[in-house]
């Protein structure tokens, strides 16, 4: 020993000795009864393994055996009827001999030119609603015919072609080509209902035809009739595989089952622990992989031990000895260390506490001061009434009452980067700010305690900054001018790390619980202080705002509806007194909903705000222009105008929108309808005068748009019998008074009426028949033209399945559909439930589309109309040439009828171009294979000329007008209706 204190080297190590030899021999000893009882379960986990392969084998050859007898029902039949079929499964009773199976099917061989046929064939026996899918054309179908049990799931599946899918057409041509029993490849099954998925695969056997030769592939091939089939959901399957062991296997070993050789995640069809996915069970002691054979295809299984299983390896004796050996052991050294170190640990003792007591000293004059600067710092916050001057102040007494080298407040920036922007500082920093590029990424420069504190809302100590590695980038800067260690505090404002308050010291390890304990509570204060004093600024701009708001519009910045009343009301008492004019010009922007319907709010508003530009530079500047809401604005003019100095206004601003507005190099048209009135003439208060600009706006819009019209008190009369007939159409819908005429469609070779075209009538209480023109509009634009819709067509079914009961030939019935139907989006199923209600046959009604139909939704209206054209009714083209006269719509939508607008054969024998759109109008539609007809004939000049042009059908006046049903019955019985003079 030196000096008498210190144990020598050598007595130094005798307790480390000791306690090695006694572990080495208590490793021995133990370790022999553990290897044993390993070799023991190792032998167990084989045989598991190897019964589960077995039994899986007898399995899946047992539902071979009940295959093969299906199929030996067909070869010993030249048909096997559903019943048959049924029979023989029911006899399987596959439920108790052969759990796991989901039934048993037969597959059926469909060439392509026998495919309507076979589908009549099935639906007559009964299955009204089958189809083959998917749907489309291919060089062979194999429809499932037969699938039973019949429960909900196997339903799903008739009718399903299997070799349209790869994985099961594999199977069903190696079971086809080989003449053996053949497996699929993992799948998911038709009868899947999204509830309880699981993996699946099919089982296939050929059936040939009885008789004939199938001895080469070639033969096989030309003979074969389809293929007996059995589904297989795995979680079903392994259950009956293991029947009563089922839970005792999934208790102590897990089972993967993997399609083909290997073992990746998308191609696992079983796993007996239902935690599917990689890292999901624990480590094992046993694994073993099996590849096996099935019917010419390759499951690998892998199978490991769970904890219940390894569990088994735990041996008590060996437990017992390692640890009563490392017990005695590790006494054992330790008696022997306490001899040899005895006195030495007596004088560390002593050391130590005086060194304790040293440092509390230390410590308690640190919290005196942080109580201090916490104190100094609530003061500054209670008299603050600056964000960044109170920020100063903080960072200030951090030097001068907390003693810190630097205190320095960062905001974090929401930028690409990241950033921390300095705000406000103190102390000595000679330039260490600008140059330190703090980020509170996840990056190096974000890894300090300044970015650490803000992204993880904690507060971060750096206690010596020569060996924390998070201070590379800036160690060496910090070091120039002595700081030795920081800490980082975030500031933290509803939730939100706002940035950080970071404070510098001259000396390491400079920051205990304690003293950070207070300073976290000083951080909290700054940050409330911050809350406080943004909340104050947010209240005052939001008075500001709201006071702006209560008069202008936040888009635009114009005066909205209440500044306006105001300025109209101080223009009236001035013009009152002065013998002077005021004139409200209502704007409207015409088809602006189409602009924010196809190309969003955001483009709506920016043409808006540019329509307003526009605006200021054709309004005089003592104009008041006003938006009221939407797309409407309204114009104050006051001063010496006239009524031609107001027309030319509204001139001015049909002029300066000429030019398209350009959004972002797109150019749109924009024009504005506009309607012009008069103080005191047309109103003497603001809300009389509004009301007759508006209705002076829609007369602008009837004439065409993009003008201007001033009101008239015939305008105010025709406003009210709209708005009074608008009123009456609701009352009209529920009452029933609307009715239907029917005008004779003739064929113009033979003068006889094949069909007619339904037109409604309104039955009005007190004005008596209203004639379509003046309600249909109306209907239209207050939406009641989709009851009233529905209504007709319901009616004219019912009519034309009465004439169809009645008469042999009875004529079809059109109806026109409204374009606003197409909108609701439910024509399809309107016109399926009026066919189903009166039993009308679907070819006995032909619905009449205008073309501005075809120019809404597309892609919605043309997957409509197909689907009402595979339903079976008639379509025709409405007013043809009127509107878009889209020829690639008339060749996809494949139509039977076009019919000749009456303005084409109005003009027809007076205009030469007239004449020859309709000559091409039926020239195209013989050309398209469609039956043309012209309505509005009224002349027998008229007839003639259509007829020679080649037009097969014709309506109007010439033959009769819009009559009753019953008098239409009565012009059909004659035959050929009477033509006018």
């Amino acid at each position: 020993m030196t000096n008498g204190t210190v144990p020598s080297s050598r007595l130094r190590f005798i307790p480390w000795v000791l306690l090695a030899l006694g572990l080495a021999l208590t490793y021995v000893l133990q370790d022999a009864p553990r290897k044993s009882a390993r070799q023991a379960l190792h032998g167990e986990f084989d045989f598991r393994v190897n019964e589960i392969v077995d039994n899986i084998h007898r399995r899946l050859q047992s539902y071979e055996q009940v295959l093969e007898g299906a199929a030996g029902l067909f070869a010993a039949s030249q048909s096997v009827e559903r019943r048959e079929f049924v029979e023989y499964v029911q006899a399987l009773k596959l439920e108790g001999k052969y759990p796991g199976i989901q039934g048993v099917g037969y597959t059926k061989l469909v060439l392509p030119q026998d495919k309507a046929r076979h589908i009549a064939e099935v639906r007559a026996q009964g299955r009204a609603d089958y189809n083959i899918r998917p749907e489309g054309a291919r060089d062979l179908y194999t429809s499932i015919v037969y699938l039973e049990p019949a429960d909900w799931r196997n339903q799903r599946a008739i009718g399903y072609d299997m070799y349209s899918e790869p994985v099961r057409r594999a199977a069903m041509e190696a079971s086809r080509d080989e003449e053996k029993t053949s497996i699929s490849g993992k799948v998911r099954l038709v009868q899947e209902s999204g509830q309880d998925v699981q993996a699946g695969f099919l089982m296939y056997l050929p059936v040939y035809r009885m008789q004939a030769p199938h001895r080469t592939q070639e033969e096989r091939r030309a003979n074969l009739l389809g293929w007996v089939y059995a589904p297989f959901r795995m979680n079903d399957l392994m259950a009956g595989v293991l029947g009563e062991r089922f839970g005792e296997v999934s208790a102590t070993l897990n089972l993967e089952i993997y399609d083909g050789d290997s073992m990746d995640e998308g191609r696992l069809m079983f796993d007996s622990s239902g935690v599917q996915g990689p890292g999901s069970l624990p480590d094992s002691d046993f694994h073993a992989v099996k590849r096996i054979d099935l019917f010419g295809h390759q499951w690998t299984l892998a199978i490991s031990s769970l904890p219940a299983f390894d569990a088994r390896l735990r041996n008590d004796k060996a437990n017992i000895i390692a640890v009563a050996g490392a017990l005695a052991s590790l006494l054992l050294a330790l008696v022997v260390w306490l001899l040899v170190t005895g006195r030495a640990r007596a004088l560390s003792m002593a050391e130590g506490m005086t060194y304790e007591l040293r440092q509390s000293e230390a410590v308690q004059k640190k919290l005196n001061r942080s109580l201090r600067l916490l104190t100094d710092c609530n003061i500054a916050l209670v008299h603050a009434d600056d964000e960044h001057r109170l920020l100063a102040d903080v960072c200030r007494l951090c030097v001068e009452s907390g003693g810190y080298l630097m205190a320095w407040v960062g905001y974090a920036e929401a930028d690409a980067a990241r950033t921390v922007r300095p705000i406000a500082q103190s102390g000595y920093e000679n330039g260490y700010l600008d140059g330190i590029n703090v980020s509170w990424a996840d990056n190096e420069h974000g890894q300090g305690p300044t970015g650490t504190a803000i992204r993880t809302g904690r507060p971060t100590v750096n206690q010596d900054v020569m060996t924390n590695p998070a201070m590379t980038p800036w160690r060496e800067a910090a070091i120039q001018r002595g700081y030795q260690s920081s800490v980082s505090l975030p500031l933290i404002c509803d939730a939100k790390v706002l940035g950080a308050l970071t404070m510098y010291a001259s000396e390491a390890n400079a920051f205990d619980p304690e003293e950070l304990r207070l300073l976290e509570e000083l951080a909290n204060d700054l940050a409330y202080g911050i809350l406080t004093l943004r909340t104050r600024a947010e209240h005052a701009a939001a008075k500001e705002r709201l006071d702006f708001l209560a008069n202008f519009d936040s888009l635009t910045h114009l005066p909205n509806r209440l500044l306006l009343r105001d300025r109209f009301e101080h223009a009236t008492r001035i013009a009152r007194s002065e013998k002077t004019s005021i004139a409200l010009l209502y704007l409207d922007l015409d088809r602006f909903k189409q602009i924010n319907d196809s190309l969003g709010y955001a483009v709506g508003d920016r043409v808006l705000v540019k329509f307003v530009e526009r605006l200021r530079q054709c309004i005089p500047a003592t104009a008041t222009i006003s938006r009221l809401v939407g797309d409407e604005f309204v114009v104050l003019l006051t001063g010496q105008f006239d009524a031609s100095g107001v027309a030319g206004v509204a001139n001015a601003v049909c002029e300066v929108l000429i030019e398209p507005i350009d959004i972002e190099g797109t150019p749109l048209n924009v024009s504005s309808s506009i309607g012009i009135g008069l103080f005191p003439g047309d109103g003497d208060d603001f809300d009389t005068l509004l009301m007759h600009t508006h209705t002076a706006v829609d007369s602008a819009k009837e004439a065409g748009r993009n003008t201007y019209r001033f009101f008239t008190r015939e305008m105010n009369a025709g406003l009210a019998d709209q708005i009074r007939l608008t009123g009456g159409l609701a009352n009209a819908v529920r009452n029933h008074e609307f009715l239907l005429h029917y005008q004779p469609q003739i064929d113009i070779r033979s003068g006889c009426i094949v069909g007619a075209e339904a037109l409604i009538r309104w039955q009005h209480p007190t004005e008596g028949l209203v004639p379509p023109g003046r309600f249909i509009a109306l209907a239209e634009r207050s939406g009641h033209i989709v009851p009233i819709g529905e209504w007709v067509l319901n009616e004219a079914c019912r009519q034309a399945r009465i004439w169809a009961d009645r008469y042999p030939d009875a004529p079809v019935v059109a109806f026109n559909l409204s374009a606003l139907q197409f909108k609701r989006g439910n024509v399809l199923d309107l016109v399926s439930s009026a066919l189903a209600v009166s039993g009308l046959r679907p070819d006995r009604l032909e619905l009449e589309l205008t073309e501005s139909i075809l120019l809404q939704d597309v892609e919605a209206t043309m997957k409509t109309l197909r689907h009402l054209k595979a339903l079976g009714v008639k379509l025709s083209i409405d007013d043809f040439g009127t509107g878009y006269s889209s020829l690639a719509y008339l060749k996809q939508l494949a139509v039977d009828k076009l019919k000749i607008d009456q303005s084409f054969v109005r003009d027809m024998l007076n205009d030469a171009d007239g004449a020859s759109i309709v000559k091409a109008i039926i020239q195209l539609g013989h050309t398209l294979q469609l039956t043309t007809i012209a309505e509005g004939v009224e002349t027998g000049a008229q007839r003639d000329f259509l007829a020679a042009a080649g037009c097969d059908e014709a309506q109007g006046y010439l033959f009769s007008r819009p009559v009753p049903a019953d008098e239409f019955e009565r012009l059909f019985e004659r035959g050929t209706p009477q033509t006018a003079a």
